[in-house]
């Protein structure tokens, strides 16, 4: 067991280990939520890292629900929430890296050709800053024209990746290299913040924007490691890359991994259009009314 897990036993707090319930991923530890007060195993608490959530009332810090759910003050609970909160056991965080993310350099609110672009692909500027945190990157550098996209996960920039605004540039995405980057993008999956019980896996940010909060984007075809634990860490998972055949074949071939892993798996061919980011509003909601909204 873990030590917050010897802790929960030793108070007598009843708990759920990861797998053991449709409601708590591997990696985190069930309990009943002390805010909600629902008879399910809302509340995970992420093992190695101790961040708490509920799929009801959201975000929560370890010590204010160890203190709620045992009646202790925060010097009873302060050691098991430094034991529980000293790095984290997922392969992201095992390797060496650095302790900074390096911005690139233009980063800046969007200009005009940066609007234009996305309302040219159906999106809502407001909702990609707001949302997203969207900036746009102008002349004069190395990534000019280009969207700026943060790659957060829990809460912090951990890295980055570009997108052209231009149809002249064949390169449509540029990334962080691993010196400017304090987790490898390719050991998150872009949106997984916003991920429950369920999750939509694509293959890009702008699929990610496409299908909204619940969806998580690998970035690109090639799934790391770290990426597929942390897809088989959620119960249901939808796998829904572009419509192209190399993209269906991977699609199949990361489904059959998953099926070593408790859970359901399942692989989407869109109708309306050729990739996620093209789906039309009707598809989006039936989409999210199958896998996310319930």
């Amino acid at each position: 067991m873990t030590p917050l897990q010897e802790f929960l036993s030793e108070h007598r707090i009843p708990f759920q280990e990861g797998g053991s319930h449709k409601h708590v991923r591997y990696g985190w530890t069930g309990v009943q939520c002390p805010w909600c007060r629902t008879s399910s195993w809302h509340l995970g608490i992420r093992n190695g890292d101790g961040s708490c959530t509920c799929w009801r009332c959201g975000k929560h810090r370890l010590g204010d629900v160890l203190m709620r759910i045992t009646g202790l003050s925060w010097g009873d609970v302060k050691e098991v929430v430094e034991k529980s909160t000293r790095g984290s056991l997922s392969p992201s965080r095992i390797v060496s890296r650095p302790s900074k993310v390096i911005m690139p350099r233009g980063v800046g609110p969007l200009s005009k050709a940066h609007l234009k672009y996305i309302r040219s692909r159906g999106f809502d500027p407001d909702y990609l800053t707001t949302t997203w945190g969207v900036q746009g990157i102008d002349l004069a550098v190395q990534l000019s024209w280009r969207l700026f996209i943060p790659i957060i996960q829990q809460n912090t920039v951990v890295s980055w990746t570009t997108r052209t605004i231009g149809k002249s540039d064949a390169i449509r995405y540029i990334s962080a290299s691993p010196v400017e980057e304090s987790i490898s993008h390719k050991e998150v999956l872009y949106g997984a913040d916003y991920a429950t019980h369920s999750i939509v896996v694509v293959e890009g940010p702008t699929d990610v924007w496409r299908i909204g909060p619940g969806a998580g984007a690998t970035f690109g075809l090639n799934v790391s490691y770290a990426q597929l634990i942390e897809i088989g860490s959620y119960p249901v998972r939808a796998i829904c890359f572009d419509n192209s055949p190399e993209a269906q074949n991977r699609a199949l071939y990361l489904a059959n991994q998953l099926k070593t892993m408790p859970g359901e798996t399942h692989v989407i061919r869109i109708e309306s259009g050729d990739d996620p980011g093209s789906m039309d509003e009707e598809e989006v909601l039936e989409l999210r009314g199958r896998f996310l909204d319930n």
